[in-house]
């Protein structure tokens, strides 16, 4: 296949979505360079694991990555200390992946196709009236047609690039994160998968997940927190849970991993982000390699559907558009929803939360689909049902419940409107209905 011969790229990054973007266009023909700034496949960051539903692979194109398992059922836990077990067939259930295994098979891939080059560091964007050239990389000037961005949420391209989204501090969870060696001399776990949510009160979430001789350890806050505050976060978390033991295996530092809904601008002239660079995490978890493989074939799929146009035109925001579109029109929207869920999720009083994850207003079905990121749409003869379960006193909670789904419908409602072609007044019009949907802002007046 040599739809895209001719096209030069360069993946800033190797970013889940980057490479297996760089695997999709070398193999249509484009010449693909990827660079990141880790000296080895090894030293990439993210040690962990992260669940992943099985069918992104088949996909994908990929098998599931070594030294995956099938993900226990969770049991969370509100700051009142309201206890909910969710159960789940085996077979429904998302595989947790270790990320560098996955990070070896897209890179083993990708280099079939494209040159990868590593311990070279992205420092910026050569940016000529709006239109992105290429890349600035260990201080020499490299160009290209097209710059796939897939830096992260704190990529160093934005700032030269025209336009395109940039998150707000407090949609970004700061977390630390350990695999602890097991406390042997502790008592068995009565529930080895638990997951708080509004850890301590607080704007965030923690959990302790024990897998054999491992404790998977986390506590996160929306926004960060001081040194004071997150080990006061883990201390709780050891006392909560003995097998806890104090030798990390794993991981050990703070990360940063964006957490709301995708970004309204992810394409230019000559750019396209993908991944964290375009905020393509579940907003409830964090997670987004699905959406991120996903998107790489969205935007392979563009790119080659303007193939016998010039490479100008192909990697022109006219044409790009069409992969954010297809996006948001796949996962977007409905993020834009899980987001408002968020957001109000974290402003609900201690005991509402403790309350409404106990009682029978949510069913097992309903905890299955928020653990997953999905959007909570209730219907009238649902709704019906829940006022039924929850007695009429509980009706001022469910009416500030209904409120918080009610803004989430409306904004996936926008989020689904997106204009089908790129024209700069339709744009600008649908993108501030939709962060004041979500957000409750107007972006030209924060």
């Amino acid at each position: 296949m040599e739809e895209l011969k001719g096209l030069k790229v360069i993946v800033a990054g190797a970013g889940i979505g980057g490479l297996a973007a760089a695997a999709e266009l070398g193999k249509a023909g484009a010449a693909v360079t990827v660079y990141e700034r880790a000296d080895s496949v090894d030293d990439m960051r993210y040690p962990w694991h992260d669940d992943v539903q099985p069918e992104a692979f088949v996909r994908a194109g990929l098998e599931v990555p070594e030294g995956s398992f099938r993900k226990k059922n969770w049991t969370f836990v509100t700051p009142d200390g309201s206890v909910r077990r969710m159960y789940e067939e085996e077979e429904k259930a998302d595989f947790s992946v270790w990320r560098r295994a996955l990070n070896k098979e897209l890179v083993a891939r990708a280099e079939k196709y494209a040159e990868i080059k590593f311990s070279v560091a992205v420092e910026g964007a050569i940016a000529e009236n709006g239109c992105v050239k290429g890349v600035i990389a260990n201080g020499e000037k490299i160009c290209a047609d097209l710059v796939i961005d897939s830096l992260g949420a704190f990529s160093v391209l934005k700032k030269d690039v025209p336009g395109v989204t940039v998150h707000g501090e407090d949609e970004i969870f700061v977390t630390y994160r350990a695999f602890r060696r097991k406390n042997a001399d502790a008592p068995e776990a009565v529930y080895t998968n638990k997951v708080y949510l509004k850890h301590k009160g607080e704007r965030g979430i923690a959990w302790a997940i024990q897998d054999g001789d491992e404790v998977d350890v986390l506590a996160g806050r929306l926004g960060g927190a001081s040194e004071e505050e997150f080990a006061s976060a883990i201390a709780h978390l050891e006392k909560e849970n003995p097998t806890i033991g104090a030798e990390t295996i794993i991981g050990g530092g703070m990360y940063r991993i964006p957490v709301r809904y995708p970004a309204t601008r992810m394409v230019a002239d000559g750019y396209a982000a993908i991944g964290d660079a375009a905020y393509m995490t579940v907003p409830m978890l964090g997670s987004g390699i699905a959406t991120s493989l996903a998107a790489a074939g969205m935007l392979a799929k563009c790119l080659k559907d303007a193939a016998g146009k010039s490479v100008g035109e192909a990697a022109s925001i006219k044409n790009l558009w069409n992969y954010e579109r297809e996006f948001y029109l796949t996962y977007g929207a409905e993020f834009c929803g899980v987001d408002v869920t968020k957001r109000g999720v974290l402003e609900f009083p201690d005991e509402l939360l403790g309350w409404l994850l106990s009682s029978e207003v949510l069913t097992n079905d309903d905890v299955c689909a928020l653990a997953k990121g999905k959007f909570l749409n209730v219907g009238a003869r649902d709704a019906l049902k829940k006022v039924k379960a929850a007695g009429l006193g509980k009706l001022p909670a469910l009416l500030k419940i209904n409120a918080m789904l009610t803004r989430g419908k409306r904004a996936i409602r926008i989020a689904r409107k997106i204009p089908s072609v790129y024209e700069p007044h339709a744009v600008d019009k649908w993108e501030r209905k939709l962060v004041k949907a979500v957000t409750g802002k107007d972006m030209f007046r924060q």
